[in-house]
């Protein structure tokens, strides 16, 4: 099965809360598709990113990927990826376009063959429960309340992007744990914003609190820092969500101990081929993965089905409230949890689900 062509949409939607309206009240999103000489299908989403155009991804696959997939057989994803990763030295393709194709053809591949990505993977569960992940709030009484609804939904778990100020951070966070009580699962996801006695100091007061994880408290890009911070806090420190590399800098915070639990996602590791790659260099170190929310529903949807194929998750990440990032597919059931807090894997073939052209074409800002 040849892969004869790829094709982009970029369209336009409101832009999600945890993002806020630092970009505009619009962002646009760009829908990919690779088709085959069978005539299926596979989709990914890339977002925008900084406020960009849709344009932008879409010219990168349009310019660059397209010409290197077209003609290899949809079924050689490993071979795709290789040659699309090849690219990433001299940033001369974006991370983001590499990894819609990767998703696109994951779903090409499940619906050939009539089975779900995440049996495709391998199939280790149908299910995993998944913890609500906030937006900035205004106040430290919103997230008490946010806190609250979600437990009352069912949800196991919650956690904070709170103010970016540590002595603020630490009363929301005590305010939010004495409001849910102790069974709560609570994380702290301070966003890279600290320096390395603030993030010592919260560390140490969200481990009174007996927080699940702390994650991402100093920039990113130090792992000298992350790995002082691991060494000194019982609390598990989360790194690396969103730094260049992919797999090769996972590989790197492994080595020089900077995180406790590592991050990965579809949208900025290169696709699902990455992040399986990502969760197994992981286990084979004991390490978990939790996996980043996907930036948009599909690609969502493309990390659930990892997170079903992984023994070394424990959560899926959903953005509450999740309407607010609900856009350009006709159905969001699967992302939603059920009595147990439990989000279930999807039981379509391929990735399982059905773009909503009425939206997209009625946003589209660029096609080609």
């Amino acid at each position: 099965m040849k892969i004869v062509d790829v094709k982009v949409h970029a369209y336009s939607y409101p832009t999600p809360p945890l993002r806020g309206a630092q970009f505009g009240t619009q962002e646009e999103a760009t829908l990919v598709r690779v088709i085959t000489d069978e005539g299926l299908e596979g989709y990914g989403v890339a977002r925008a990113v900084g406020g960009s155009s849709g344009r932008v991804i879409a010219d990168a696959v349009l310019r660059t990927a397209k010409p290197r997939v077209v003609g290899q057989d949809a079924f050689q994803r490993e071979l795709v990826w290789q040659k699309l990763w090849a690219l990433d030295r001299g940033n001369h393709l974006p991370i983001f376009a590499t990894s819609v194709i990767d998703v696109a053809l994951w779903d090409v591949a499940g619906k050939a063959l009539g089975v779900p990505v995440w049996q495709l993977l391998g199939g280790y569960r149908d299910r995993l429960p998944a913890y609500a992940s906030s937006a900035r709030l205004a106040t430290e009484a919103d997230y008490v309340a946010e806190a609250l609804h979600c437990r009352e939904r069912g949800f196991p778990a919650y956690k904070l992007h709170p103010f970016a100020d540590p002595d603020k951070d630490v009363a929301v966070c005590r305010a939010v744990r004495s409001a849910v009580g102790p069974d709560m699962a609570l994380m702290l996801d301070a966003s890279c914003e600290y320096d390395h006695e603030q993030a010592l100091r919260v560390g140490r007061e969200i481990e009174k609190l007996n927080f699940c994880w702390y994650e991402e408290p100093i920039n990113a890009y130090d792992l000298r820092g992350y790995a002082e911070l691991c060494r000194a806090l019982e609390i598990p420190v989360v790194a690396a969500e969103m730094v260049a590399g992919s797999i090769r800098s996972t590989a790197q915070y492994i080595s020089q101990g900077a995180g406790d639990i590592l991050r990965a996602d579809v949208y900025w590791r290169g696709g699902i081929t990455a992040v399986m790659k990502t969760a197994h260099l992981c286990e084979a170190y004991g390490i978990k993965t939790e996996l980043h929310h996907g930036a948009s529903p599909l690609m969502d949807i493309a990390t659930l089905h990892c997170a079903c194929a992984i023994r070394n998750c424990e959560y899926l990440e959903l953005l509450v409230p999740e309407q607010r990032y609900q856009f350009g597919l006709k159905d969001y059931r699967q992302l939603q949890i059920d009595a147990q807090g439990h989000v279930q894997a999807p039981s379509g073939p391929g990735l399982g689900v059905e773009i909503d052209w009425d939206f997209i074409d009625k946003h589209t800002t660029f096609a080609g």
